[in-house]
């Protein structure tokens, strides 16, 4: 006999914050059947390797249970997800981020799993996909974008990590020459890293894109003055930096881990990570920083979370899952497998539980730059001075109607002003066919 969703919640809201990875209570062998899709972005080998414990023990614990996870790319899960919607076979558990959770609840594709949502303490509007007083996104993580700087190079050129865009400029001047770069700018047309950075510049210069009405805003008064400077800005900051054309998140990294690049920006601390593997001498002088800003600080935040598809055959089943993956001493040991990187939803978690990692408690450094970054986060869906979640938003950050105004720009030499417009142009266009 199938357990009711008011019964599993009871029951995993009792098991507490100690519960192990390998523990999963008995009583779950009563209720969970079916086998569940299950797709996420997040493959890293720790990642899997949690993951599967999780799933492992879960499964023991329920004989009648299968979850067959997809780990892969988010363009992977993406195209997944489409083509199974295509096909007329909704996928049951999904790990994407917020942006992609907002156009699937605006087509009426989710589950609302308000139920979950609701049990999390503290969590913050901003990163809530609420639409008509129901949430469609269950949070798992967030991530920060910050900068990080080798410490050895500033030294030698007696320098500070700097806090504004001129300071910042300064510096990369300073540290580019005889094969060394002063920092790293990415502007190639399709991928989400140059989107990424030039909203954290532009949300710290006072840009809003798109209004909560879903009206595209950025071309006009002191919203494209203030983007027209953050594309200068940008522009002139890609004289400090190798070709960045093609880069997408991973050559970021190459690019800084080769030890050629004395700055660069990153959501989370992914970047860190792989140069401590592939540059271990390198990683002892790369230190965190916030990111400069133009007029206030702000950053651009990522959420990434669950969500369950309204065609699923197997809904009730799969905001079990969620429910158990998200709980207690499971949750911190599937954050802790990408360590620094995609952290709790909420600061107390963040500042609390989650400290007790011996990998978090060696780099405090990274925590403080993290906490200072926590409140002047904002992610693009609710933009810098947004109440609620916008499709509009949404569907424009995921287009490439921003990556082709910065390509704009920065490689073609566009007027930025010119750029601007024929971007808002496309972006009205794009909301109204959609």
């Amino acid at each position: 006999m199938e357990m009711t969703r008011a019964e599993f919640l009871k029951l995993a809201l009792g098991m507490g914050a100690g519960a192990a990875i390998g523990a999963p209570l008995k009583a779950f062998a009563a209720g969970l059947t079916g086998t569940i899709s299950y797709l996420t972005y997040e493959s890293l080998p720790t990642t899997k390797k949690v993951t599967g414990d999780l799933i492992a023990a879960l499964e023991a614990a329920n004989p009648g249970l299968k979850i067959n996870p997809l780990f892969t790319s988010p363009e992977a899960v993406r195209k997944q997800v489409a083509s199974m919607l295509q096909s007329g076979t909704a996928p049951d558990i999904v790990n994407l981020d917020i942006e992609d959770a907002t156009l699937y609840a605006h087509s009426k594709l989710l589950e609302p799993v308000s139920d979950i949502v609701g049990t999390i303490k503290n969590l913050p509007d901003r990163w809530r996909a609420r639409i008509d007083g129901q949430d469609f996104f269950v949070p798992m993580g967030v991530k920060f974008t910050y900068s990080w700087y080798r410490s050895d190079l500033f030294e030698k050129a007696g320098l500070q990590p700097p806090k504004t865009w001129a300071e910042f400029e300064a510096a990369a001047k300073k540290l580019t020459g005889d094969g060394q770069y002063g920092y790293v700018v990415s502007s190639n047309e399709t991928g989400d890293n140059p989107v990424s950075s030039l909203f954290s510049y532009a949300f710290s210069n006072g840009v809003n894109f798109v209004d909560d009405d879903g009206n595209v805003v950025f071309d006009q008064g002191e919203n494209k003055a203030a983007l027209a400077e953050t594309l200068a800005f940008i522009t002139r900051m890609s004289k400090f930096s190798p070709s960045g054309t093609n880069f997408g998140w991973g050559e970021i990294i190459n690019s800084f881990a080769s030890g050629k690049v004395a700055m660069a920006d990153y959501i989370g601390s992914r970047l860190f990570a792989v140069t401590s593997q592939n540059n271990p001498q390198l990683a002892e002088v790369t230190k965190p920083m916030l990111q400069p800003y133009g007029k206030a600080t702000a950053n651009r935040l990522s959420a990434e979370g669950f969500m369950v598809f309204k065609g699923s055959k197997n809904k009730e089943v799969a905001k079990s899952i969620i429910t158990y993956l998200r709980e207690g001493q499971r949750y911190f040991d599937y954050l802790w497998s990408i360590p620094l990187h995609v952290l709790p939803a909420t600061k107390e978690d963040f500042l609390g539980g989650y400290q007790q990692d011996d990998f978090v408690k060696k780099h405090q450094d990274i925590v403080k730059v993290i906490d200072s970054a926590w409140d002047h986060a904002r992610n693009p869906v609710y933009d810098l001075k947004g109440t609620k979640p916008s499709w509009q938003r949404a569907r424009i950050y995921t287009s490439t109607v921003y990556n082709k105004m910065l390509a704009n720009v920065v490689q073609g030499g566009a007027d930025p002003a010119a750029a601007i417009d024929q971007a808002a142009k496309a972006a009205r266009a794009l909301v109204k066919n959609a």
